[in-house]
């Protein structure tokens, strides 16, 4: 050991350590500290309060209690591995936390790999101060693995749980083989979140990504993607497991490109609160009625078509001497235009013929031609106007909102975001945020911009 006007200096006499600080054995005296700067001052004076150089560690520390029996068999924390084996700083533990870094206006723990001399982005104040600041000249700024559990979490009692944004990228990114690769829960906001301005908020792929959707629809606010899975599943005990919304367009369009299969597929009951339009192939008429035959195959039957909107009955009714007069069904009297129906009466037996003599909005009469006198059954079909339709008009035109493409093409590339452009985003960012932030905290209390590494 040696002593000099501004420094101490202890050479290294031995391959074990350089300088050794014993806490003494006396159970009445235990030490605080084993190695101090002392700085109580507002601004310390050093520039740098110690600096450690090793081959396998800068700094190796431990805390707490050991783990196993005293002496050399003592676990002071979990076994190194190729990634903690050489570090700058090893923190470890068996009952407290291996490393901790904390800050009052400012990042408390940062992590760079790669030469970052500059951000790639204006971080706003609101963003930068953070517990952790992850920062890669390439690959991942954080990277949280788990054997069983989950790799990454983030938890905020009334602000943003986990939050990724980027400006010419992918914002979060999740991915599992057995378990869903991004999964949110939130009481009462969402539990994912995805915000782009050029590109799909949020995707989802399952195994492998499958087809590329087709122009003109190329992003949208959340695309699920799957080759062998399905792309989007929603569920829901008490309301709507998938609802689509838009207040000038297309609430929901389903696709597929094979002609054996359906665009749209329905397990239960369906309701149309509004028109139904339909074009297809299938001759004669592509709406059509699935029919079990004797032979247990399925059959089709077509429905009939019409250029105006009619309802229709069917009854069977008796000549008296050559007449009847038929009551038209009370409900059904109440649908139609009473004063503009058709009657087609078909004779029964053998008689001169039958014609509709009179009509009225409650009944009709029908009659035997040549004033005969038969006695026979009758069957008849009425046909009545739909009478809540108005403005109604034959052979309507109608110009289909989103005719589907044949050709299917990759989306382009999005252009890297413009500076001032990039500017609104985060101030847009950093707006939400802030009017998510706990109440009673000041506006501008902010850290200052992070300097270069």
């Amino acid at each position: 050991m040696s002593t000099h006007d501004d420094a101490f200096t202890a050479e290294a006499k031995s391959l074990v350590y350089t300088f050794r600080a014993k806490a003494g054995t006396k159970p009445t005296w235990t030490p605080r500290w084993g190695f101090v700067t002392d700085e109580p001052h507002f601004d310390p004076r050093f520039k740098i309060g110690g600096q450690f150089g090793g081959w396998f560690y800068g700094v190796r520390a431990y805390g707490g209690h050991g783990w196993g029996f005293g002496g050399a068999e003592t676990k002071r924390g979990p076994e190194v591995n190729e990634y903690s084996d050489f570090a700058g700083v090893l923190g470890t533990g068996v009952y407290v936390t291996g490393v901790a870094g904390t800050s009052i206006n400012n990042v408390g723990v940062y992590g760079q790999t790669g030469e970052v001399p500059e951000l790639p982005w204006p971080v706003p104040n609101y963003y930068a101060r953070a517990g952790v600041f992850g920062a890669a000249e390439q690959g991942r700024g954080v990277f949280g693995v788990v054997d069983f559990g989950v790799g990454v979490t983030g938890f905020s009692p009334k602000g943003i749980g986990v939050e990724g944004f980027t400006t010419d990228g992918i914002g979060v990114i999740g991915s599992a083989r057995e378990r869903p690769g991004v999964y949110g829960v939130s009481g009462a906001a969402p539990g994912v979140y995805g915000l782009a301005s050029y590109d799909s908020g949020v995707q989802g792929i399952c195994d492998t990504e499958g087809p590329t959707v087709p122009q003109p629809v190329t992003i949208a606010g959340v695309v699920g993607t799957s080759d062998a899975s399905h792309g989007v599943i929603g569920t829901s005990n008490a309301l709507v497991g998938v609802y689509g919304y838009s207040t000038n367009n297309i609430g929901v369009v389903g696709q597929t490109q094979n002609p054996n299969s359906f665009a749209g597929y329905f397990f239960g009951n369906v309701a149309v609160a509004g028109n139904l339009t339909v074009t297809g192939v299938i001759s004669p008429n592509p709406k059509s009625a699935v029919v079990p035959f004797p032979d247990g195959t399925q059959r089709l039957l077509y429905c009939m078509e019409s250029p105006e909107v009619w309802f229709e009955d069917f009854g069977a009714a008796r000549l008296k001497r050559g007449r009847a007069v038929v009551k038209i069904d009370a409900d059904f009297s109440k649908v139609i235009k009473r004063g503009d129906y058709r009657v087609f009466p078909v004779p029964e037996g053998d008689c001169r013929g039958l014609y509709v003599r009179r009509k009225s909005a409650m009944s009709f009469e029908v009659r035997e031609l040549m004033g005969g006198k038969s006695s026979i059954t009758f069957s008849y079909r009425i046909v009545g106007r739909r009478k809540d339709i108005k403005g109604h008009r034959r052979f309507a035109k109608i110009d289909m909102p989103l005719p589907m493409p044949a050709g299917v093409t990759r989306p382009p590339r999005k252009r890297p975001m413009k500076s001032s452009a990039l500017r609104r985003f985060l101030t847009r960012l950093e707006k939400e945020t802030w009017q998510a932030r706990p109440k009673g905290t000041k506006k501008g209390s902010g850290s200052r911009p992070l300097r270069s590494m």
